[in-house]
């Protein structure tokens, strides 16, 4: 079984619809035997990847897709605190996403703390975007995992996923992070073209390897489909220096514990 911990739509395209965009995204995850994914909403309204609102309709009757929540502090109300709970408590959402980098916020803004409370109130992970943007390397400084473990710090009972792993700094990424048992990393992304160029194959497979013989659990699948290529990214997770049964953990066995799927 595989389980994508970290994937979005396709982008819509012209003429098209974000039901066309499930379609295909549902055919890509078959085409890869993928069984279950989760969906990542994008914090900006009318997004061409869906906003909240749009991830959840399209996921209410489809068993195979488990949607995150997302919010933008620097625009919504704080009624996207309520809403988010509402959408915990009825099963609609297995996690947040946040976006520093994209958004120019860092983890340890005390806006963002409430949101925190809410991911441990619910026993369900934040996820935090990590890494270079291409058009924007600067865009990395919002979301240095320095700024991370002070949250790991202070709220170690907040289970954090790591998205990317701070591309193309992964040893680093490791070595700030690898005390905290509350941390965590999805693979999304490490396998695409651009960020391979920049870390380097090796590194990312050492990097990926040893972070899951310290910490089996701590090592999610991920592609960040679909601007990268799931195809890619489960022969990442083949090609590490670990057997079967723990590149199984990787597929989808961790992503089942933390995200606490129930699926068919």
């Amino acid at each position: 079984m595989i389980i994508d911990s970290h994937l979005h739509l396709p982008g819509l395209k012209k003429g098209g619809s974000f039901k066309d965009s499930k379609r295909m995204l549902l055919e890509d995850l078959k085409r890869h035997r993928v069984d279950y994914a989760v969906l990542i909403p994008d914090n900006v309204p009318a997004s061409d990847v869906g906003d909240l609102d749009t991830v959840i309709e399209l996921t209410q009757d489809e068993p195979r897709l488990f949607p995150m929540g997302t919010l933008n502090i620097l625009k919504d109300r704080e009624s996207i605190l309520d809403k988010l709970d509402w959408l915990f408590e009825s099963k609609r959402i297995v996690g947040i996403k946040l976006f520093p980098g994209h958004d120019p916020i860092y983890p340890t803004d005390r806006r963002l703390i409430p949101v925190y409370e809410l991911c441990i109130k619910h026993d369900l992970p934040i996820m935090i975007h990590t890494g270079w943007n291409p058009n924007n390397p600067k865009a990395a400084e919002y979301n240095d995992p320095k700024y991370i473990v002070k949250i790991a710090k202070i709220f170690h009972n907040l289970k954090i996923v790591i998205s990317h792993y701070f591309w193309p700094e992964v040893e680093y990424c490791r070595e700030v992070t690898r005390a905290f048992q509350n941390i965590y990393f999805d693979t999304s992304g490490l396998a695409d073209e651009e960020v391979i160029r920049q870390t380097g194959f090796q590194r990312i497979h050492r990097v990926l390897t040893e972070t899951f013989r310290e910490r089996p659990d701590s090592v999610l699948f991920g592609t960040d489909y679909a601007a990268c290529d799931i195809g890619k990214h489960i022969e990442l997770v083949k090609s590490l220096k670990i057997s079967n049964a723990d590149k199984e953990r990787i597929f989808w066995e961790n992503a089942l514990r933390l995200f606490r799927l129930r699926l068919i």
